[in-house]
């Protein structure tokens, strides 16, 4: 019942935190949406400059339903690292005190990861999938994104960038569980390069292949990041026992 009540509290601060950032979200939606529109409008002004670069919307509800998507996602993201902290405070009591300070180190490095990957999809994978998919589609009608649909991209590929960009970590944590070792992992280099693809697909509402590969490449260079990290979490340190006799034999 202890546990119990500890994981309760746990969950109510993470779900607090993240009701109070989405509110906030919600409050400041006007420049937010003005970030989560500039890579369309940029590339709507590349490709057509001489009209005016806005979005559209069908449907009467359709603002109101963006915009609460978008806050909660925002808030979710605003919140992370207090909910990341909320999983290691729950786990803390039954970790030696070297495992407590691994945590502890990757409670700042996932938050980065997340948001190195989220950067990485808004300012690179974004730009360059919006601006294919007008030339490409510009050559055969008159292309005018739709609000909701561009913002489904934006929010799926930024939320799942920042979780790909995770891999490293989460294949280092389980080194040191041992459920992973390096040497069956580098001989999967190759599945490793068709999952990423394969991912890739899944991942991307388009199936144009410039958006497709800029998702694709990260997995495989964070796939090799993981796999040095691996290696690190299992390597064995010298045995006190045998430094003990190296300077015995050193004094005999």
């Amino acid at each position: 019942m202890s546990h119990f009540s500890e994981l309760k509290k746990r969950l109510y601060i993470a779900v607090a935190a993240i009701l109070i950032a989405t509110i906030l979200a919600f409050a400041f939606y006007k420049p937010i949406q003005d970030f989560v529109q500039r890579p369309a409008l940029e590339a709507l002004q590349r490709v057509r400059p001489d009209d005016p670069a806005r979005l559209v919307q069908l449907d009467i509800t359709e603002g109101w339903t963006v915009t609460a998507k978008v806050s909660v996602l925002v808030g979710f993201a605003a919140a992370f690292p207090i909910v990341l902290y909320q999983v290691i405070a729950f786990i803390r009591p039954g970790l030696k005190g070297n495992e407590r300070r691994l945590l502890y180190l990757l409670l700042p490095g996932g938050t980065f990861m997340f948001v190195a990957g989220a950067a990485f999809a808004y300012y690179l994978v974004i730009p360059s999938a919006i601006h294919f998919l007008l030339q490409f589609g510009g050559e055969i009608a008159l292309v005018t994104p739709r609000l909701s649909s561009y913002v489904t991209l934006v929010t799926t590929l930024t939320v799942w960038m920042g979780l790909i960009f995770e891999l490293p970590i989460a294949m280092f944590l389980l080194a040191k569980v041992g459920v992973l070792r390096p040497q069956g992992l580098s001989k999967q280099r190759r599945w490793v390069i068709l999952f990423a693809f394969v991912l890739a697909a899944v991942v991307t509402p388009t199936v144009d292949p410039v958006t497709q590969t800029m998702v694709a490449a990260p997995v495989v260079v964070l796939f090799e990041l993981g796999l040095l990290l691996t290696k690190l979490a299992t390597r064995e340190p010298k045995s006190e026992s045998a430094t003990d006799k190296g300077v015995a034999d050193a004094g005999g």
